[in-house]
C-alpha cells in the first residue's frame, strides 16, 4: 500500500465552518504603495539634508559675495562712472551738514527691525496651548521663512540701486563743497565740465567719492522696502477686526510708514539728494517690497505647522496601509 493510500477518501468529511480564506489580489498594489510612501519619507529626509547643504554651501556664500561686492563698490575699489557738472550750478552747491539718518542706523534698522517684528508677531499669534519649547521652535521656523523672503527683496533692492549709482554717477547737491573740483576754479559761466579731480582737504576721500553717487537714493529705497514689507506683513498676519485691540496693528503700520518717510524726506532736507533721486528710490523700494511680500513670502500660512501636518499625514497614511494589509479578509455572511 502506498503512502497516499493510508487515508481513505471516505474518512474525510466536510466541516461546517463558515470561514472562507481568500487571497487579496490588491495586496501587491498596496504593498507597492506602502513601499513608495516609505521611500518618499526617506527621500524627504534626504531632501531636507540637501536643502540645508544648499543653504550653507551656496545661498549664504552667495549672499556674502553680493554684500562684499557692494562694500567694495562703496569703498571705490570697483570703478564707477562720474558724470560731469555745470559751472556755478546752484543745485550742486549746497553746504554739507551731515546726515540726519546715518548709514549705520539705516543698515541696522533694515536688518534688525523686520527680524524683531516678525519673531514677536509669530510668537504672539501661535497657539498658546503649545508647550513653550515647541512654540519657540515653531516661531523660529516661521521667522526664518518670512525673513528669508525679506532678504531676497533686500538683495534685489540693493543690487538695483548700486548698479544704477555706478552707471549714472550724478553729483549730489553738496558736490561742490565735498569735492572742490579743480576745474571749477577755472571754468566760466555755465560751462559743462566732463573731466575733473577732487581737491578737497576738508573731507575724506570716501565723502569726495560719494559726492558723485546721488541717483537714486539708497536711503529712500531701503527704508521704503523695509517699512512697507513690515506693514504688509502685519496686515496679513496680525490684523483682525475681531481682535481685542483694533488700533494696535494700524498704529504699528503707521510707525513703519513714518520711518520710511523720515528716512526718505530727510535726504532732501539734508541736501544729500535731489528730489528725483528720492522719488526713484521710493519707487524701487515699493517694487522690491511687493516682490518680497507677494511673490516670495506666504503670509497666509504657518510654515512650520504645514510641514508638520504633511509629515503626520504621511505617517498616518503609511500606518493605515500597513494595518489594512495585516487585517484578515472574510467573506460576507
Amino acid at each position: 500500500m502506498g503512502a497516499f493510500e493510508c487515508v481513505s477518501a471516505s474518512k474525510i468529511s466536510p466541516t461546517e465552518s463558515t470561514e472562507v480564506f481568500t487571497i487579496n489580489m490588491a495586496s501587491n498594489t498596496t504593498l507597492n504603495q506602502t513601499r513608495r510612501d516609505l521611500e518618499s519619507q526617506s527621500s524627504g529626509v534626504c531632501a531636507k539634508g540637501r536643502s540645508l547643504w544648499w543653504i550653507l554651501g551656496f545661498d549664504i556664500p552667495l549672499l556674502l559675495f553680493i554684500l562684499v561686492l557692494v562694500w567694495l563698490f562703496e569703498l571705490g575699489v570697483i570703478p564707477f562712472h562720474k558724470s560731469g557738472f555745470y559751472c556755478n550750478d546752484p543745485d550742486i552747491s549746497f553746504p554739507f551738514h551731515g546726515d540726519t539718518v546715518t548709514g549705520e542706523f539705516l543698515m541696522a534698522s533694515v536688518f534688525l527691525l523686520p527680524l524683531v517684528v516678525v519673531f514677536m508677531t509669530e510668537f504672539i499669534f501661535l497657539d498658546s496651548e503649545i508647550d513653550c519649547g515647541s512654540r519657540f521652535c515653531r516661531t523660529l521656523k516661521n521667522t526664518f521663512h518670512l525673513y528669508r523672503a525679506y532678504i531676497f527683496g533686500f538683495i534685489v533692492n540693493i543690487g538695483i540701486v548700486e548698479v544704477m549709482k555706478g552707471i549714472m554717477g550724478n553729483p549730489r547737491p553738496t558736490f561742490m563743497v565735498l569735492c572742490e573740483p579743480d576745474a571749477a576754479k577755472t571754468c566760466k559761466d555755465s560751462e559743462y565740465v566732463s573731466e575733473f579731480t577732487c581737491t578737497s582737504t576738508k573731507y575724506s576721500s570716501m565723502l569726495q567719492m560719494d559726492a558723485s553717487r546721488s541717483f537714486p537714493s539708497g536711503h529712500a529705497s531701503q527704508s521704503v522696502n523695509c517699512g512697507l514689507f513690515i506693514a504688509w506683513y502685519l496686515q496679513r498676519r496680525a490684523f483682525n477686526w475681531r481682535s481685542r485691540s483694533v488700533f494696535a496693528v494700524p498704529v504699528l503700520q503707521l510707525c513703519c510708514l513714518a520711518y520710511a518717510a523720515t528716512c526718505s524726506l530727510t535726504r532732501i532736507t539734508d541736501h544729500r539728494h535731489h528730489w528725483w533721486d528720492v522719488l526713484v528710490g521710493t519707487v524701487i523700494g515699493i517694487a522690491t517690497a511687493a516682490y518680497a511680500a507677494v511673490i516670495c513670502a506666504d503670509f497666509s500660512s504657518d510654515q512650520s505647522k504645514a510641514s508638520d501636518l504633511k509629515s503626520e499625514e504621511s505617517q498616518q497614511t503609511v500606518g493605515t496601509l500597513l494595518y489594512d494589509e495585516r487585517r484578515p479578509v472574510t467573506a460576507p455572511q
